[in-house]
C-alpha cells in the first residue's frame, strides 16, 4: 500500500511545488514507484516534468477512482507517473462542495491507487480550503515548507488552529525551512528561535537558490540535473529525514 506524502502551505510563493517535485524525484531515484498528483490548478508541478495539462482528466473525473487512472502519464524519468492538473481544477472546490463525502472524497479516489505505488506525493494548492482539508485528512505525512519569516511562520499557527477547529487530524505534521538566506539573520537566527514554539519542525533548511528557480528553463528537477549543487543536498538530507519518519 502506497504512503501518501502531501506538499501543503497556507500561503503561496514559499517553493513548495519545487519541493514536491524534487522529493518526489529522489524516492523514484532509489527505485519506488512513485505518482505525483498534481492539485494546485496552476499546474506547475505537471510542467516541470512534463505532463501536458490536455491529458488531465476532466474535474468529475478526476472525483471517481474508476476513472483517475486515464489520466496517468509517465514522466521523462523512470518510476515517477504524474497525475497532470490543469486550470479546470479551479471549479473542483464547487465540486467537492456537492458531493456527500464532501470532506473525504480525495481518500475514497487514493483508495484506488494505493496498490499500484510505492508512494503518492501530493502537491496541493495554497489557502485553507475544502479540497485542502480533503488532502490533510488523506495524507500520511503533510509537510508543511516555511520561510524563516514572521508571516510564514503566523501561517503554520493559522493550519493549526484550523486543524483543532475541523478536528483533522493528518497522520503525522511536520515542517521545513525553505528558501533560507543565511545572508540575513533573521533566517539565520530563525529554527533556534522558533524550534520550541514549533516543535514539529525540522533541522533542515532548503538555500534560496537560483538553480532551483532554473529548474523551468529545462523542466527537470535540480536534483536529477543538478545532484551536486548544495540546493540537491539539502533535499537529499530532508528527503533522508523524511524517509527515516515514514519508516518509524
Amino acid at each position: 500500500m502506497a504512503q501518501i506524502i502531501a506538499l501543503y502551505s497556507v500561503k503561496g510563493g514559499v517553493g513548495k511545488t519545487a519541493s514536491v517535485v524534487n522529493l518526489a524525484a529522489l524516492s523514484a531515484l532509489q527505485g519506488r514507484k512513485v505518482l505525483l498528483w498534481d492539485l494546485d490548478p496552476q499546474g506547475a508541478a505537471s510542467w516541470y516534468l512534463q505532463a501536458e495539462p490536455e491529458s488531465a482528466p476532466k474535474t468529475q473525473q478526476l472525483l471517481k477512482a474508476k476513472s483517475v487512472a486515464e489520466g496517468l502519464r509517465p514522466s521523462t524519468h523512470r518510476n515517477l507517473t504524474v497525475l497532470p492538473s490543469d486550470q479546470r481544477y479551479h471549479d473542483m472546490e464547487h465540486v467537492l462542495a456537492e458531493k456527500k463525502d464532501a470532506g473525504f472524497r480525495i481518500a475514497k479516489v487514493l483508495d484506488g491507487l494505493t496498490e499500484d505505488f510505492d508512494e503518492i506525493w501530493i502537491d496541493t494548492p495554497p489557502g485553507i480550503t475544502l479540497l485542502g482539508d480533503n488532502v490533510l485528512r488523506a495524507a500520511d505525512l503533510v509537510l508543511v515548507p516555511l520561510v524563516p519569516t514572521h508571516l510564514s511562520e503566523r501561517t503554520w499557527f493559522q493550519l493549526k488552529a484550523h486543524l483543532a477547529q475541523e478536528k483533522i487530524k493528518p497522520g503525522k505534521l511536520a515542517a521545513f525551512l525553505t528558501m533560507v538566506d543565511r545572508r540575513r539573520a533573521l533566517h539565520r537566527d530563525f529554527f533556534a528561535q522558533k524550534i520550541l514554539e514549533i516543535p514539529e519542525l525540522w533541522p533542515s533548511e532548503i538555500p534560496y537558490a537560483s538553480i532551483i528557480e532554473q529548474m523551468g528553463d529545462d523542466q527537470s528537477p535540480t536534483v536529477f540535473k543538478h545532484p551536486r549543487h548544495p540546493a540537491a543536498q539539502a533535499y537529499f538530507q530532508l528527503w533522508q529525514r523524511l524517509d527515516t519518519t515514514l519508516k518509524s
